[in-house]
């Protein structure tokens, strides 16, 4: 069976509150009832068995929503690879006077936040202001195209030398016998 309409709503707010007497007055009408009673309504609604299995399902539900697939770990680099910093600044030249004639300077602007998309926005780790003005750091770009390379096995099979340098896989330096040379032989492993 079904939960009521109400009981869906309590194991809702009693998700978002995580206090049993509180989903109660969101989910009931509890105006005029004593917090005694609501305490007890709330907590017979946490002991059925309809309601408790359905806390379960929103429970794992949430948890499962929570924790970041492989595939959005993908969306996510590969969002950080392709977002250019033009996507968040503007550039721009003017041509000023100097002391030797006139001279081309590049100045930026950073975008309004409503023009940034919020698939840009994203990739930005961080704005600061400096004594120079505003710093903004952005995600590695390369970093994230190597992950990405890493995660889908785009990179070639790597060579690694297990060898000494006289070719042979013996390690060098001492031996055993030369660790135990100057224990009697009785008392050697």
């Amino acid at each position: 069976m079904a939960l009521t309409p109400k009981q869906e709503a309590f194991c809702l707010a009693y998700l978002k509150t995580g206090n049993a007497s509180e989903a109660y007055r969101q989910a009931y009408s509890a105006k005029g009832m004593k917090p005694a009673t609501i305490n007890v309504k709330a907590s017979e609604l946490l002991t059925n068995g309809k309601v408790t299995v359905r806390l379960a399902e929103l429970n794992q539900s949430a948890v499962t929503d929570s924790v970041m697939t492989r595939q959005r770990a993908l969306e996510r680099l590969s969002l950080i690879a392709e977002t250019s910093i033009t996507d968040i600044l503007e550039f721009d030249q003017r041509e000023i006077d100097g002391s030797e004639g006139p001279v081309t300077e590049t100045i930026w602007r950073m975008k309004d936040s409503v023009e940034i998309p919020d698939v840009a926005a994203a990739t930005i780790k961080s704005v600061t202001m400096t004594k120079f003005g505003p710093k903004i750091e952005m995600y590695d770009r390369l970093g994230a195209i190597q992950q990405l390379a890493r995660m889908q096995g785009w990179e070639s099979a790597q060579k690694h030398d297990h060898t000494s340098s006289d070719g042979s896989m013996s390690p060098k330096g001492k031996s055993l016998d030369d660790f135990y040379g100057d224990v009697p032989a009785q008392s050697k492993p």
